[in-house]
């Protein structure tokens, strides 16, 4: 009768290890899509980043430039100017929303943790914070758009009196 017990008693811990690294495992899938999304946000957070540290340093040589009382261009570098400037503000506003997703996709693993461990429905929480985070990528997007466009009309100053 004792060995009896005994085998039910280790049946039943390998039945609940076994269910708990199925736990594990369907939290470790479940977590793939936060995370490729956090990757991918970070790529854009870089590029975006890049663009911001590209347009303070044109910003920084043009003022530089101005600074000199026979500049040549005068009007068409203050101009540049203050369109680098708007696409400072343009990259700053990616920049913030594009951490946004990040900040809450990282939430969403946590979430996941809570759902599986401890047995609790945060589904509507979990389903908030990603239609948040790809919100925020697609208002991030929309200025690092606009940014580009108002690149090519810089561009265009540049350019004028050779096109």
């Amino acid at each position: 009768m004792r060995i009896l017990a005994s085998n039910n008693y280790t049946i039943s811990f390998i039945i609940k290890i076994m269910n708990n690294t199925q736990e594990f495992i369907q939290l470790l899938q479940s977590s793939i899509t936060p995370v490729a999304m956090i990757s991918g946000v970070g790529l854009l957070l870089l590029t975006i980043t890049n663009r911001l540290g590209r347009t303070i340093d044109r910003v920084r040589q043009l003022v530089s430039e101005l600074d000199k009382e026979d500049v040549k261009r005068r009007k068409e570098k203050e101009d540049e100017v203050r369109i680098l400037f708007k696409r400072s503000r343009y990259l700053r506003n990616s920049i913030s929303s594009i951490v946004i997703s990040a900040m809450t996709s990282s939430l969403i693993i946590p979430v996941l943790f809570f759902m599986t461990q401890m047995d609790v429905d945060l589904r509507v929480i979990g389903q908030l914070l990603f239609i948040i985070s790809i919100f925020s990528i697609l208002v991030s997007s929309i200025y690092f758009f606009l940014d580009v466009l108002l690149s090519l009309k810089a561009l265009k100053l540049e350019i004028k009196e050779y096109h």
